[in-house]
């Protein structure tokens, strides 16, 4: 029970982000990292203000996605919001691209990218953010030496603003975003934007989706089908709001030799903890015949290794509206698996026997003829 109690992970309150201009704080940490091989990377980052994100640079070799939505998840098709996303094939020459609806941002490996610039604020901008790949480091305009670029690993080599003696370390202290220093910094990359449209294919809006999960689960939602609706996109997602309690799933599962994660938070993404009131059951167990329930009531996601079984999702209690999205990863195929009972033999049974090709033995799975 204890091993598998410990595939929950809760969000972590942090205050990295407490000497950034305009954003909210505590944070809900990104989680990340805990299946081996598998890069998968998220939480909720919120601004509260008028202001930009970062400044121009490249990623050495992994494709970077954002996902932008306003604050209220319970009706994210009329939370407004305004963001300039500027993309481009070098640092002073991008293309600005408005953004007001939730949406889907790919930025390809090797693509100039940012400021982003969070234009009309309401409540706040919610952003998610993940690479599709490993990026070990990152490539900037060099500020000291015009015309050259800097490449920076993760180990930053850069001195502190403040004590040259001491490395940068991002607290931010150094960094103030008056509403004057914001429009002087963005006015030439606004101004100088590449009148193409070169990048326009990499941003995908998110449109209403129907589902069949019942009246407990707030429809339209939020679909995303991955690399079938955003080429390159290897994640498929979706933001599902649950009102009542509720049993999302009704059979035992694997996604064979693919991961799957499972996040729980509050609907209000500027303060995902108070706005979360609930009590959430997911099985799991080693083999279907040893399923074992893992209970919370807090924030954060249930990380599914692969060959993990996992079962029925049951929300217990939702005394306020629940935010749910289930990640799943699309360079592997993720087969759905199921245990059933045949001739009295309990046999392991591919959900869709057309995506399987040349079952390998490394599945130990069966097929029924």
């Amino acid at each position: 029970m204890a091993k598998l109690d410990a595939l929950f992970h809760p969000f972590i309150a942090t205050d990295a982000k407490k000497n950034w201009e305009g954003y909210t704080s505590p944070r809900m940490d990104y989680f990340g990292g805990d299946i081996p091989g598998d890069d998968f990377n998220a939480g909720f980052l919120v601004a509260t203000k008028e202001g930009y994100m970062d400044i121009p640079h490249i990623h050495d070799g992994a494709d970077n996605f954002f996902i932008l939505t306003g604050p209220d998840l319970t009706d994210v098709f009329h939370s407004p919001f305004e963001v300039v996303m500027l993309l481009g094939d070098s640092p002073t020459e991008m293309e600005a691209y408005r953004i007001t609806k939730p949406s889907v941002v790919k930025v390809p490996a090797g693509t100039w990218h940012c400021p982003l610039y969070y234009k009309t604020i309401h409540r706040g901008i919610n952003t998610i953010m993940w690479y599709a790949g490993k990026s070990t480091g990152r490539v900037y305009p060099d500020e000291e030496h015009p015309g050259q670029i800097r490449y920076e690993k993760d180990n930053w080599v850069r001195p502190c603003v403040k004590d040259p003696d001491k490395l940068c370390t991002w607290c931010g202290a150094c960094f103030t975003q008056t509403e004057e220093h914001v429009r002087a910094y963005l006015k030439p990359f606004l101004e100088n934007a590449a009148k193409t449209t070169k990048y326009a294919d990499c941003i995908l809006e998110l449109k209403p989706d129907a589902h069949g999960l019942g009246d407990k689960v707030r429809s339209p939602r939020i679909a995303c089908r991955g690399s079938a609706d955003l080429p390159g996109l290897d994640r498929q997602f979706s933001i599902n709001i649950i009102d009542q309690p509720c049993v999302l799933g009704d059979e035992i599962l694997s996604g064979g030799r693919a991961s799957e994660y499972l996040w729980f938070s509050g609907a209000d993404a500027v303060d995902p903890w108070t706005s979360f009131d609930a009590e959430i059951e997911v099985m799991l167990g080693e083999d279907p015949d040893r399923m074992e329930p893992v209970r919370f009531s807090k924030p954060g996601v249930v990380a599914v290794p692969p060959g993990v079984w996992r079962g029925e999702v049951k929300v217990l209690r939702a005394g306020k509206p629940l935010c749910f999205i289930p990640w799943y990863p699309g360079t592997k195929p993720r087969y759905k698996v199921t245990q059933r009972v045949v001739g009295g033999e309990k046999l392991l049974v591919y959900g869709d026997r057309d995506s399987i090709v040349k079952p390998t033995e490394s599945d130990e799975l069966y097929l029924i003829r």
